[in-house]
Formats: C-alpha cells, sequence, structure tokens
C-alpha cells in the first residue's frame, strides 16, 4: 500500500502534533482516503490533468434517484482510480435534509501480502 500526506475533511493538509511535520497516512487509512479524493472529484472536472478520473453524480441528480445507476457509477469511479480495490458492495443511500445524500458502502482490497480485507466508506453528496 502507499503512504500519503494527510489531508483532513476539508482538503486542508494536516499537521502532526508532535514533530510539527505534515502528517502521513498508510495502509486502509490512505486507501480511504484515496477513495474519498476520488468521489470529491467531479468526473470531467480535471480535463487538462486526468479527464477520466473522478465520480458521475449524474444519476444521483433529480427528484427520483435511479439507486442502481447511482451504485454502478460509485463503483465504476472507485475501482477505476484504487486499484487495490476488488469489489465495491452494499451501496446504500439515504435522502438527508438540505438537498444531501447519504451513501455508506464496504470495499473489499488487497493488502500487497494480496490478503482479502473489508472497509466500510461513507459519503455525504450535496446535490
Amino acid at each position: 500500500m502507499a503512504i500519503d500526506l494527510m489531508v483532513d475533511d476539508n482538503g486542508d493538509l494536516v499537521i502532526d502534533p508532535d514533530t510539527h511535520d505534515l502528517a502521513l497516512v498508510t495502509d486502509a487509512d490512505e486507501l480511504a482516503q484515496r477513495i474519498r479524493a476520488t468521489l470529491d472529484i467531479r468526473f470531467g472536472e480535471m480535463p487538462n490533468l486526468d479527464p477520466t478520473i473522478g465520480a458521475d453524480y449524474r444519476n444521483f441528480l433529480g427528484k427520483n434517484l435511479n439507486e442502481a445507476a447511482a451504485a454502478a457509477d460509485m463503483q465504476a469511479a472507485i475501482t477505476a482510480a484504487v486499484p487495490e480495490v476488488t469489489s465495491v458492495n452494499d451501496i446504500k443511500f439515504k435522502k438527508m435534509s438540505n438537498r444531501r445524500l447519504a451513501v455508506t458502502f464496504w470495499v473489499s482490497y488487497e493488502d500487497p501480502d494480496k490478503i482479502e480485507h473489508k472497509l466500510k466508506g461513507d459519503y455525504t453528496i450535496d446535490y
């Protein structure tokens, strides 16, 4: 697995309180951060850097959520951007107030030793 700089929920870099250096994230936490970063980018938002990265939220918009299509879009975005993820399962949607959608899901992934693990994901979409 990779090592990355840790970011908070706002996407800001985190300073390690003990060392006063930039904090690092590894293992399952790094994988979760990479999934979140993928979902934070709208598909087509970065045409000059990578036009294929990001999540397509067109099936999330409107009064009548098409859960099957939305789940397929989310699975495609995650598995394309995070190669360690072998599957995205049990995607559930819950409409919230103020035009927000809470999404919970589980991903299965392999560590460098080819051992499979599961990781729960939570994400909120403004639509």
